[in-house]
């Protein structure tokens, strides 16, 4: 009766090992034993006891151990001590205790640091499953892949020894001698360096220098190369460099040469001045310190009480490395307009020195400061304490200021400098060369008391509250005082009076990317008629005072 027992558990032993390792492959063989030094046989039971310098063998895999016990029923073996599987000469594990299935060609080798060696890569863990058939070896319960110069952790890995190919899950972790990369889950090729990202990921790049930030990349999808640091990401993704972050849709970075490609929705922020670009396409080169960034792009520039918005067809920023210190520039292009609560601007050229706050307006610039429009072939225009300061109105210089009747007092000019106070309203202007005025003069009471024009090489005009206080002409003056029944739309305009007001800018305009007209001719004003030649100031003189 025992023995009977015996023989019913033997039986059922023997099925349910061959259930835990599946169906036998069509092309599996008998495990063959080799070399051992000492051998005991159970015929009764069907196992097979090898002990020492153990040496056993299947196809082109060996099996190497101090002891291992072979069950000729189930075609499975158990090794301990010392325990090595080579396959094909290419693939070595190495560990403390084995399960090897002969029917499946599967092996589960545990110990206190298994390793197996591909020649090119090395994965450690306590414990390892090898597929001999798909060549996938995996761990679960945390591990290390070697990989030259590079260590990568996880908490379970699958590596393919045939392709090189390894996926890893939870909180991998790479370390490289350039780069460290932190994600969830990725895939990683030992042949090709290739890093594929499949969850959130964040790349940092180690700086050789003491006290400077590292380059670090935000991606969720995308390669990273560990050989050369190129990676390219889709999907939306963030570099932060010591000056700069760039964000887009799509990105692409080459960490050695620091260029940077973003497409789709693309923002860049420069750190050290508190500017934002936003656009759909963008470039930026940390050697050359050179950032591009076009499609319609807007740059907003944050101070204490304001911003400064800043849209143009194409935004280049600059920066000019000197022996001592670095200074930025931003150039615009194309359909520029710029605004501020204390100024707006049109042009479609613009020249910015983020350094010292000066800017440089280039082909048709307009400039609009509370009720006041200037204009000339070049503007210059300084900031100072986050105000505007200075405006330079070079070569046929124009400015138009309304009054409190809605009047436009004008003055024009080879050159115009024009101050202004502490609240941005103009409160000088100095005309050199060829300066003509016309201004409107109003009592105490703001009733008209009539126009004059006057011609003279030098002028200055003092402002109260945008309204003319005082002009003091510099040279040899003429003039005329029209009484205001006098005055008409036929002499209340200065030649190339236009006023465009359509023009002007607003802070949701920009916002919207809204163009405005600046290649069409400017139309004057419904009310102004086709301009007749000026009288002779001769004809109507009267003291100006």
């Amino acid at each position: 009766m025992n023995r009977l027992l015996l023989l019913f558990f033997l039986f059922y032993g023997s099925i349910c090992a061959t259930l835990a390792q599946g169906p036998p492959q069509p092309d599996a063989k008998q495990v063959d034993i080799i070399y051992a030094d000492n051998l005991d046989r159970d015929e009764l039971l069907g196992r097979t006891r090898l002990t020492g310098n153990v040496h056993l063998v299947q196809g082109n895999t060996a099996l190497f151990c101090n002891l291992a016990i072979k069950n000729d029923v189930t075609n499975v073996v158990e090794a301990y001590g010392n325990v090595r599987i080579i396959q094909a000469d290419s693939v070595t594990i190495r560990g403390d205790s084995a399960i090897y299935y002969g029917n499946t060609r599967q092996s589960k080798i545990s110990g206190r640091t298994v390793t197996l060696n591909d020649g090119r890569s090395t994965v450690k863990s306590k414990r390892l499953d090898y597929d001999l058939n798909s060549r996938i070896a995996s761990y679960r319960n945390g591990g290390t892949v070697e990989d030259g110069k590079s260590l990568l952790r996880s908490r379970e890995a699958f590596y393919n020894t045939s392709t090189k190919l390894a996926d890893f899950y939870g909180n991998v972790r790479i370390n490289s001698p350039e780069t460290d990369v932190m994600a969830d889950t990725l895939r990683y090729s030992t042949y090709s360096k290739d890093v594929y990202f499949l969850s959130p990921s964040k790349i940092i790049s180690k700086s050789d220098q003491p006290g400077v930030r590292p380059d670090t990349v935000d991606a969720r999808s995308g390669t990273y190369n560990l050989d050369n640091r190129v990676s390219n990401f889709v999907g939306r993704s963030t570099i932060k460099t010591t000056k700069y972050t760039i964000t887009g849709d799509t990105l692409s970075y080459d960490t050695p040469t620091q260029i940077g490609i973003a497409r789709g929705h693309v923002v860049m922020v420069a750190l050290e001045d508190s500017t934002r670009l936003t656009g759909q396409q963008g470039r930026y080169n940390g050697v050359t310190g050179r950032t591009r960034v076009w499609g319609r792009p807007l740059m907003e520039r944050f101070f204490p009480a304001d911003t400064l918005l800043l849209r143009a067809d194409t935004l280049t920023s600059l920066e000019i490395r000197g022996v001592r210190d670095t200074t930025r520039h931003l150039l615009a292009d194309g359909q520029v307009q710029i605004f501020r609560r204390d100024f707006q601007a049109v042009c479609d050229s613009l020249a910015y020195n983020v350094s010292d706050s000066t800017m440089n307006f280039y082909r048709k610039p307009v400039l609009w400061n509370t009720g006041n429009q200037s204009e000339a072939d070049t503007v210059i225009i300084r900031l100072a304490d986050n105000r505007i300061n200075t405006m330079y109105l070079l070569r046929r210089a124009f400015v138009v200021s309304t009054d409190t009747l809605g009047q436009f007092n004008q003055v024009k000019g080879r050159k115009i400098t024009a101050l202004f106070n502490k609240e941005a309203q103009i409160h000088q202007v100095l005309v050199e060369g060829n300066g003509e005025s016309l201004y409107h003069a109003l009592n105490d009471e703001q009733k008209r008391m009539g126009m004059n024009y006057v011609q003279c090489g030098r002028m200055r005009m003092n402002f109260d509250h945008g309204a003319v206080k005082k002009i003091t002409f510099l040279g040899k003056q003429d003039g005329v005082f029209y009484p205001p029944g006098e005055v008409s739309a036929d002499n209340n305009m200065l030649d190339g009076f236009v006023w465009k007001k359509e023009l002007r800018p607003t802070r949701q305009s920009l916002r919207n990317g809204t163009v405005p007209a600046l290649t069409r001719a400017a139309v004057p004003l419904p009310e102004t008629p086709t301009r007749q030649p000026r009288r002779p100031l001769r004809e109507k003189t009267k003291k100006i005072r």
